[in-house]
């Protein structure tokens, strides 16, 4: 047949196809003010939960000066103190934001963090840390940290897994350079504790006003649909995007007056799901036993005749190898399930935590600091893209939140028990402790997983 017999249109059609799959396919999430607040939510985390991550470094520089008449069981009230706050007022932030945004949050949060820095370097009695670094820290860190998290959930949907942990691993990053930063300064004699938090403070300050300024939510509707969901692929994501759509547009104008109203309403009936009030359960007996490594690794090197250097350095290796467990499986997660890789990183984690008092020598204490960073850094990432997982766009401010706030609890008595056990029964009793808690939460996350799919090869 010549080319007279050819249809018109089909001289054309591997353009028109082309043209047709880029129409088709989803726009780039990845767009300049999405990178934006990525940088500033990962400055935000270095300078919050980073900062929480060096607490060993103030445990073990405490007992022996300031608080040198206490217990290692009152010391880490301290600590625990801090990170009850910051979870548990996740409860009020997450739905803030949900309701009117995080801007002012930020602002508050980030002078009050700085503040606290200040006041905590005046500090020589322990009602006084508790207070500084207690209290009032932790009460401006968790008018940060959840907003921050929920921010970039808007911003992500397709790769939110891994937008999440690049942003948790700022915490990370944190957890590796304040220790070193704290522990250097903390030797030179003409600087010595006062003037290490005041420097502390300085650097904090300008990364917090940058991350003010940059973290910003999405400039459209973050519920607003894609080219792919307007082209009828009939994603539960895409229908509850669509709904969504219809509800901020009769909250937020009226009909009759074209006027925007100031405020959100919140959906509360996702508070019912069963499947999140199996996630909130999971994650609170996981985290009795988390953070244990990351407060009582120095510790426990002191106490095996490690030298002090090595000993100080273990929470450097524990949060620089959680930076890489806090990427790494999120990009995974992305593919295989958010559920799956949480369930599978904190599962090694209880296994690796129930191996601690085996480690003897220098090798064996670096590979197992590794290890456990790796693995838990995972879980504390996963957890948030987990949450966003089991909300619908007009609630992820507000499910993020009640996921870290229940969690609050369980890490305020976890440390303090940690302290405990290892001062009356030993760093064997402590290891068994943070183990079982690891592994029983695996187990209630796996309920979780198999109550929104039962096959056990589905990416959930």
């Amino acid at each position: 047949m010549g080319k007279e017999g050819l249809p018109h249109d089909g001289l054309h059609r591997p353009e028109e196809t082309a043209k047709e799959g880029k129409e088709n396919s989803p726009p780039s999430e990845l767009t300049p003010r999405a990178r934006l607040a990525l940088v500033g939510a990962f400055g935000s985390m270095f300078c919050t939960v980073g900062f929480l991550n060096a607490f060993g470094i103030f445990e073990t520089y405490y007992k022996e000066y300031q608080l040198a008449d206490k217990s290692e069981f009152t010391i880490s009230w301290i600590g625990a103190i801090n990170v009850f706050c910051i979870f548990s007022g996740s409860i009020l932030t997450g739905p803030l934001i949900d309701i009117s945004g995080p801007q002012v949050m930020f602002y508050l949060g980030s002078l009050g963090t700085v503040f606290s820095i200040m006041m905590t370097s005046l500090c020589k009695e322990l009602y006084q840390f508790i207070l500084a670094q207690g209290i009032l820290l932790g009460i401006s860190m968790t008018l940060i940290c959840c907003p921050m998290v929920a921010i970039i959930s808007q911003h992500f949907q397709r790769q939110r897994a891994a937008a999440v942990g690049m942003v948790i691993a700022g915490s990370s990053l944190g957890g590796v350079i304040w220790p070193i930063v704290v522990h250097e300064l903390l030797q030179k004699a003409k600087v010595r504790f006062g003037w290490t938090m005041r420097i502390v403070g300085f650097i904090m300050l300008p990364i917090l006003g940058v991350s003010c300024i940059s973290a910003r939510p999405p400039a459209a509707n973050p519920a607003a649909p894609d080219k792919e969901s307007r082209s009828g692929s009939g994603s539960s994501e895409s229908t509850a995007q669509d709904q969504l759509r219809e509800n901020d547009n009769s909250t937020q104008t009226d009909n009759k007056t074209g006027q925007k109203k100031s405020l959100q309403k919140i959906d509360w009936s996702i508070l019912r799901s069963p499947v999140l009030h199996l996630t909130c359960f999971g994650f609170f007996i996981v985290y009795f036993g988390m953070f244990a490594p990351f407060f009582f690794t120095t510790s426990y090197a002191v106490s095996e005749g490690f030298s002090d250097n090595l000993s100080f350095y273990t929470i450097s290796i524990i949060n620089g190898a959680s930076l890489f467990g806090r990427i790494l499986p999120g990009i995974v997660a992305d593919r295989y399930g958010k559920f799956n890789c949480c369930i599978l990183a904190t599962g090694f984690s209880g296994i690796i935590a129930l191996c601690w008092t085996s480690v003897t020598t220098v090798a064996g204490l670096v590979v197992w600091s590794a290890a456990y960073g790796f693995s838990s850094g995972a879980i504390l990432s996963l957890q948030q893209a987990c949450a966003a997982q089991i909300a619908t766009p007009s609630t992820i401010g507000t499910v993020i939140g009640t996921v870290m706030a229940s969690t609050s609890l369980s890490a305020l008595a976890g440390t303090p028990i940690s302290g405990e056990l290892a001062g009356k029964y030993g760093f064997l009793a402590l290891s068994i402790y943070a183990g079982v808690s690891l592994l029983v939460g695996t187990a209630i996350l796996v309920v979780a997983r198999l109550a929104q799919e039962r096959r056990l090869l589905a990416a959930v």
